[in-house]
This record gives structure tokens, C-alpha cells and sequence, in this order.
């Protein structure tokens, strides 16, 4: 018997990953360690796990080894490789040898410190609390103060179109209703003793099932962000945000390693079974900048307008149209004859452009510019 297992989280990374939870088809939860590495060939075991079993290990209160050693399920499962899609094999004997198993005491709230201080937030605020270390390599908590709030602003910026962009995705119903500052927007209100440990709140709405909005942003941030062994899989997930998101990264990134800036973000929502959590080192830092300097056109997206046109200039290659959609106006650039022959005002247009980011190199600050690819009339 086999099990095809997703990745869900990963706990514990180091040059690959020794400790994560796993899916099946039947959305079973398993803990999948490394238990071997030579030559960079990587064995694992997995074991099924409840979910209040699973919430007990997460929050430190489960020996790793007894969730081995004394499996709710006496079974275990096989594989060589945590690149996705997963085939894990049966063991086939009664008892897991030994030395697979890990070395008592590990309690996985070392790696998670202090989560009861992040469940209360939780309790108190009925809403998504996040947790934002930024320390240095070594874990210092000393940091440059321009430095400082840059990563916090590029942090919430991050989030903010994530969450746009997961929204997007989302088969939900009345979208426009959710595109409001208040479901994306994190509120510092405290921070941890003798640190920079931000502790933030959000103010956003819930969902039909209570979960808060924000959240799509949170997960997305996890996604972009954990570890990956295959670049490719990292594309295609840096994909899904590309924009906005993608220059608030690359900025985030590269400030990291100019800085030697470790950041550690965990989060936690009135209706999760579990704390997130995400380390992003140096390491991490080099790889995510070294892979958005090489896809290009990450930073680019299709944006489209619907509305009328307030102002052409055909020989400056120039337009201005109100966008109906927002009740906004929007202007942007066009090449060649693409604008000859249309009507300003009193005729609706959709125009396709091409939206890229631009860093003005004195101010540091970004401009957004549409490229006009597609001008057609609205009947």
C-alpha cells in the first residue's frame, strides 16, 4: 500500500527538509522526518497524525519521538524525496528500527518560543495576530531604524497584494466588497521584551466559515516565502502574486542580505489548528532575490480598463481613460498609430495594457506604468 502525500508545512529546514506535515487524499494529517542523507540522496518515514495531536506537537507539547515511537495508527510510510508529488511505501514491519527514530526531547516549541503569548493575542483581539522578529544573522535584536521601518512597510505592502492577488483567485462572490484596507492592513500594538518582535493585529472581516480575510495574504506570504529543493515549483508559486507583490519582495530580499537581516514571521487566526511559522535567512534571502532576478517578466502583469477616455495625444503616444470599475482615472503610454481614430468621452473603450514597476533611482520610490497592448470598443 501507498499514499501520495502534499507538503502542508515545513517545521524544520536545513539544506533540505528534515521535519514537515503532509496531506494524503483523504486529507489525513502525517509528520514526515528526514532520517537520512548521504550523498544527497534523502530518506524519510511519515506516521498518520490527528489533528489535536498534531496541534499538541505544534505547540510544544508532544515529544517528536512518541509520535514515532507510539503512532495513533501503527503504520509508517517510506519515501525518498519531499519534492511534490509524493509516493510514500508502506513499512512493512512491525517496529520502526531504532535508529530512525529521533533523539527524545525534541519539543517543536523550541523552535516556536512563546506561543501561548501569540494564542492570547489571538483570544483578545478575535482576529489574525502576527509575530515579526527581525534580527541579524547571530539573532541580535539590533537593527538600523531606517532599516527598520523599511521592512515593516515592505512587509505590509507584501501583504496587502497577496492578499489582493489571492483574492483574485478566490471563487468568492462579490469581490469588490473585500478589496478594503481594513482586511489587509496590520496595526502594531506591542513587541516582544528586549526585541524587535512586532507583535500586529488585524481589524479584517470574517468569511462565511469565520475565517479572516487576511489570511489569504498570511498564507500567500508562507507560500512565496517557505523552502523549496525545486526552483521551478518556487517560479510557478511566484507567479500567482507576479506585480506589485514580486518588487516589494525583491526590495525585501535584497535589503536582507545589503544587511545580513533574518526575519522570522508567525501568525495565528482565531479558526487555525496551528501556529505558522517561517524563518527567512540569509540563505533563503539569496535564493528568492537570485531566482526574481532571473524570471524577468515576474515583475510585469496584464491589467484592463473599461471606460471612457478623458485625454489622447496620438503623436506623444499618451491616453487618460476613467476607469468604471474603481471610478478612478488612469493614464499610461502607447507605441505607434494604436490610438489614431478613437473617440474621447462619449465612447466606452477596454484597453489591455501591459502594467510594469519602475524604481525611481533618486527617491527609491515606485511608479506604476501601462503600456496600452489592446484598445477595443465596448458595445
Amino acid at each position: 500500500m501507498s499514499k501520495n502525500l502534499t507538503i502542508s508545512q515545513i517545521l524544520v529546514y536545513y539544506d533540505y527538509p528534515e521535519i514537515f506535515t503532509a496531506l494524503d487524499d483523504v486529507m489525513t494529517n502525517y509528520v514526515c522526518l528526514l532520517i537520512d542523507t548521504e550523498q544527497n540522496v534523502t530518506n524519510y518515514v511519515a506516521t498518520a497524525i490527528s489533528v489535536r495531536r498534531l496541534s499538541d506537537f505544534i505547540n510544544g507539547k508532544v515529544d517528536l519521538r512518541d509520535i514515532f515511537e507510539s503512532p495513533e495508527v501503527k503504520e509508517w510510510f517510506t519515501f525518498s524525496s519531499a519534492i511534490e508529488p509524493i509516493k510514500a511505501d508502506d513499512w512493512k514491519e512491525q517496529e520502526l528500527p531504532k535508529e530512525f527514530l529521533p533523539e527524545r526531547g525534541f519539543f517543536y516549541q523550541k523552535a516556536l518560543a512563546d506561543n501561548e503569548v501569540i494564542l492570547k493575542e489571538v483570544i483578545d483581539n478575535r482576529n489574525a495576530v502576527v509575530h515579526l522578529a527581525i534580527s541579524d544573522e547571530e539573532d541580535n535584536y539590533s537593527i538600523d531604524a531606517d532599516n527598520l521601518g523599511d521592512i515593516v512597510k515592505l512587509y505590509q505592502s507584501i501583504i496587502e497584494n497577496s492578499y489582493k492577488k489571492a483574492l483574485i483567485q478566490r471563487n468568492i462572490k462579490d469581490k469588490k466588497s473585500f478589496f478594503i484596507p481594513q482586511n489587509y492592513k496590520l496595526r502594531a500594538f506591542a513587541a516582544s521584551q528586549s526585541s524587535f518582535n512586532l507583535h500586529l493585529y488585524s481589524t479584517s472581516q470574517t468569511d462565511l466559515f469565520g475565517n479572516s480575510m487576511i489570511e489569504l495574504g498570511l498564507e500567500k506570504f508562507d507560500e512565496i516565502t517557505k523552502d523549496f529543493e525545486n526552483d521551478d515549483i518556487l517560479i510557478e508559486s511566484l507567479r500567482t502574486v507576479k506585480g506589485h507583490t514580486i518588487s516589494s519582495l525583491k526590495k525585501l530580499v535584497k535589503k536582507m542580505i545589503d544587511n545580513k537581516i533574518k526575519i522570522k514571521h508567525k501568525w495565528f487566526a482565531p479558526n487555525r489548528e496551528v501556529v505558522h511559522f517561517t524563518i527567512i535567512d540569509k540563505k533563503k534571502a539569496e535564493k528568492l532575490y537570485d531566482i526574481l532576478n532571473l524570471v524577468e517578466e515576474l515583475a510585469e502583469e496584464t491589467k484592463v480598463f473599461i471606460g471612457y477616455l478623458v485625454q489622447v495625444d496620438v503623436e506623444k503616444g499618451t491616453w487618460r481613460i476613467y476607469n468604471r470599475e474603481d471610478e478612478k482615472e488612469y493614464s499610461g503610454e502607447a507605441t505607434g498609430q494604436i490610438l489614431q481614430g478613437v473617440t474621447v468621452e462619449t465612447v466606452d473603450y477596454k484597453l489591455t495594457c501591459l502594467e510594469t514597476i519602475e524604481e525611481l533611482k533618486v527617491s527609491e520610490k515606485e511608479r506604476t506604468k501601462y503600456i496600452l497592448q489592446v484598445i477595443e470598443k465596448v458595445e
